[in-house]
């Protein structure tokens, strides 16, 4: 576990100079501008005089301070205010005037009432990136439903692939949906900045979280394009792949994945089993695939005569893939995960050591440097408006107004 200040500074950073304005709420935009802010980029939240809504998911810190907020909101600065009236918008487009990038995450009516469409603002402003999340993309028949991770898990068809057999629909234990949508924006943000560094203007990046979950389908979608044959929930196993589960030791649960014919007869090897590598029923994918109900019970039998970390010494002696199932509390202290840095501290000034993940970006010369804490509300505005050329007196008539907070 590693620490960055408040106060680092990244000049090497790989997206050092680039400006983002962050209008999004929630998790899916805000996750977004956090990773590109790790690498430099300057991130200014804009967020309601209310506050994201995403503040008051839980108290874990404090009344508008959630755990879910700060998990998805560092390295970025915050300015509270209300882009519905005439001196908000004003800001606003100052705001716009120096950003490379703006980030949107609401219906597509919304962005249109706000005045804030790209036809709107690509105009005024050639250079901008532009990029807009949405549940279901900006038109066709659910472009102006309510849209969020559950329900583009269910649509998408991730909840129809996950389950124990004949059991119900399970969302993924995290929000797959949103933060799919979190690291597509963020592909196509740095490949639209590529293209305006090159040819010199801007470009409308759309992203959706439906989208994003429907591509996770691609190995689902090649086979049943094919065959036709349905696929259901198979627990902790895979419809394609034989064995590639769940199984139960002595003591609970680990993983078993046979993903080549390399690894399945080293699998038969390491059980004591030689006789299975020529078995006819499963000699092959397909075949053990097809034969599932008988192999899969036999190797559970097998598996349940000893303890967890004796198969899994095992196993992975004979370089067979085999894990624990970490629980959160394991992963935290997992020693590869340690390694890898994934586990982050930052100081927040109120509460201490908020913990949260590193960026999964590993660059060699320009690398992530998450900074800072999750800002508190409002908590740059007046620096921010200080930036655009606010005087003391106008920052008191909009505070005094209700524009700002």
């Amino acid at each position: 576990m590693h620490t960055n200040p408040a106060d680092v500074k990244l000049p090497h950073g790989a997206l050092h100079g680039v400006r983002i304005l962050d209008l999004s709420q929630i998790a899916a935009g805000p996750y977004c501008t956090s990773m590109l802010g790790d690498f430099g980029a300057t991130v200014i939240k804009v967020e309601p005089p209310e506050g994201d809504a995403l503040r008051a998911f839980d108290a874990v810190f404090s009344a508008g301070e959630s755990a879910y907020f700060f998990g998805v909101n560092r390295s970025k600065r915050d300015i509270a205010l209300d882009i519905k009236t005439p001196a908000g918008k004003e800001v606003l487009h100052r705001l716009l005037a120096e950003a490379d990038v703006v980030v949107l995450s609401m219906r597509p009516s919304a962005v249109a009432r706000l005045g804030l469409c790209y036809e709107d603002l690509a105009p005024r402003y050639p250079r901008l990136v532009y990029c807009l999340i949405t549940a279901f993309g900006e038109t066709g028949p659910r472009a102006e439903q309510p849209g969020m991770d559950i329900i583009a898990q269910a649509l998408g068809g991730i909840m129809g692939l996950t389950g124990e057999v004949g059991g119900s629909p399970l969302k993924a234990g995290v929000p797959v949906g949103d933060f799919l949508g979190s690291f597509l924006a963020c592909l196509g943000i740095t490949l639209a900045l590529r293209v305006r560094d090159r040819d010199g203007v801007g470009q409308k990046v759309s992203i959706n979280l439906l989208d994003g979950q429907v591509s996770l389908l691609a190995n689902y979608v090649a086979a049943y394009g094919r065959t036709h044959a349905l696929v259901r929930p198979v627990g902790g196993g895979h419809p394609q792949i034989v064995p590639y589960q769940v199984f139960e030791a002595a003591d609970g649960p680990f993983v078993v994945a046979c993903l080549t014919e390399r690894f399945w007869l080293l699998l038969c090897d390491a059980i004591g089993r030689a006789d299975l590598k020529e078995h006819a029923q499963f000699k092959t994918n397909p075949l053990r695939v097809r034969n599932r109900e008988i192999l899969v019970p036999l190797l559970a039998e097998i598996f349940r005569t000893r303890e967890r970390e004796y198969w899994i010494a095992q196993l992975g002696a004979l370089d067979v893939p085999v894990s624990p199932i970490n629980r959160l509390e394991e992963v935290m202290v997992d020693p590869q995960v340690l390694h890898n840095g994934m586990m982050l501290e930052l100081e927040h000034p109120r509460h201490g050591a908020v913990h949260t993940v590193s960026n999964p970006v590993h660059l060699a010369t320009t690398p992530a440097a998450p900074h800072g804490y999750p800002p508190g509300l409002g908590q740059h505005t007046d620096a921010i408006l200080k930036e655009l050329g606010y005087a003391a007196e106008a920052i008191a008539a909009l505070r005094g107004a209700g524009t700002v907070r």
